[in-house]
This record gives structure tokens, sequence and C-alpha cells, in this order.
């Protein structure tokens, strides 16, 4: 497993983004794995996702140590734990809240009858009307809403 930073390329390497969001910049302190980090890129395909993840993740790392006093010093592991979970709330809650582009998808008017008459084209569902029920017929006296007595 490798573990490997460079914040010159944060533009295009999700992976360095992540580490950046989460604070796992410093070579002496690895907190995850590359490999683990392009997991959760791959499993969530957002940036924002994969380090509420990855904050998470370092987050259960800290839950399993004590914290330990000894003399004068003291690690307390559960502030970590803590930061590290806050952190993935914040992200999960700016993740909600960014905006979503609208997308649009349709024919101009001018491409309309061009695509009515391609035969090679899979015909829209639901395009039929009520008079294309082959139940139905200017012949008969079904209505689609008349009662019939027994």
């Amino acid at each position: 497993m490798t573990w490997t930073y460079d914040n010159t390329v944060l533009a295009t390497s999700d992976k360095d983004a992540v580490r950046l969001i989460i604070g796992d910049t410093d070579t002496g302190d690895q907190l995850l794995q590359n490999e683990e980090i392009n997991y959760y890129i791959t499993k969530h395909g957002s940036v924002t996702r994969a380090a509420s993840e990855s904050a998470r993740a370092v987050a259960a790392k800290y839950a399993r140590l004590m914290s330990r006093s000894i003399g004068g010093l003291q690690a307390d592991f559960s502030a970590k734990y803590r930061q590290y979970l806050e952190l993935a709330d914040n992200l999960d809650r700016n993740e909600q809240v960014s905006p979503v582009s609208p997308y649009l998808s349709g024919y101009l008017k001018s491409q309309h009858q061009t695509q009515d008459e391609n035969t090679d084209r899979i015909p829209i569902f639901g395009r039929f009307g009520v008079t294309d029920n082959p139940r139905y017929s200017a012949d008969n006296d079904y209505t689609p809403y008349q009662y019939r007595a027994p």
C-alpha cells in the first residue's frame, strides 16, 4: 500500500484533493493509504462525499485508541475522533446544499418533424392516443368509461 501527496496536481487529482480536505498531507503522519482513498472515490464518485467517508474512516481509527497521559504529556484520541466525525458531518451538509445544475432535454421545433419521420428510431412510449386502442373503433359502441350491465 502506498501513500503519496502532491499539492501541485490538486485540480486534476481527486485523491490529492481528498487528502487536502481531510488534512492528510503530512508524510510523517499518514492517515489513509492511496488505495483506501481511491476506493471511496470510486464508490461515491464525488470528492466531497469521498472526503466525508475518508474522514469517517480516520475517526474509526482514532476510536480504537485509548486516551493516555504520561507525566505531563497527554494524548486525547477521543478529541481527534470527535473532530473527524464533525468534519465528516460538515462535508455531508455542504454536499447536500451544493447547487445542482439543471438538465434539459428535447428537440428543437425544427428537429421534431425530422425525428418523427425517422423510421430507424425506436418509437416513444406513450405516443399512441386513445383512438389507437384496437378495441376502439368508430363502428362499435365501446367507450372507455361506459358501464355495461352483465
